[in-house]
């Protein structure tokens, strides 16, 4: 695995999402190891649709593998490690995102769609709903029932 491979598959890659998804696809973004390092064996990905086109997520993720991770790890042998979010999913917060804000290459980006995301997301009002959010879901210790 070099560099030209890892360009041909993230090509290829990006045509298969954007063949697939058509007007519904709004973000490719690429972020982890390989952007640092092409002899990585991973590519990590995100990608974020409109509107879901399936209501049971579970077919929509068999679709992504099917159509396009599994072609591109069979003719590349890069591991596709993927993220498959709706508009919807997308704009609740994720902790997975501070690994893509960190170090991320955005390859498609219809009406700058992630770059706002990404703005809401580090917003510090944003965070600290986020924050409050999961701070007041209610712990119940193993081993108790109806608040013994």
């Amino acid at each position: 695995m070099n560099a030209q491979t890892l360009r041909e598959a993230k090509e290829e890659l990006i045509r298969r999402v954007k063949e697939f998804y058509g007007d519904n696809l709004l973000s490719v973004v690429f972020y982890g190891s390989h952007l640092k390092d092409p002899s990585f064996p991973e590519i990590d990905v995100v990608v974020i649709i409109d509107k879901p086109y399936d209501p049971v997520k579970m077919n929509r993720v068999a679709d992504f593998v099917e159509n396009i991770r599994d072609p591109i790890e069979e003719k590349y042998g890069y591991h596709v490690s993927f993220e498959l979010y709706t508009r919807e999913e997308a704009e609740n917060f994720h902790s997975s995102y501070l690994d893509v804000f960190v170090n991320c290459e955005v390859a498609y980006d219809r009406d700058g769609y992630f770059e706002w995301l990404k703005e809401e997301m580090l917003n510090p009002e944003t965070v600290m709903k986020h924050v409050q959010y999961i701070s007041t879901i209610e712990y119940i210790p193993v081993g108790r029932e109806d608040g013994e």
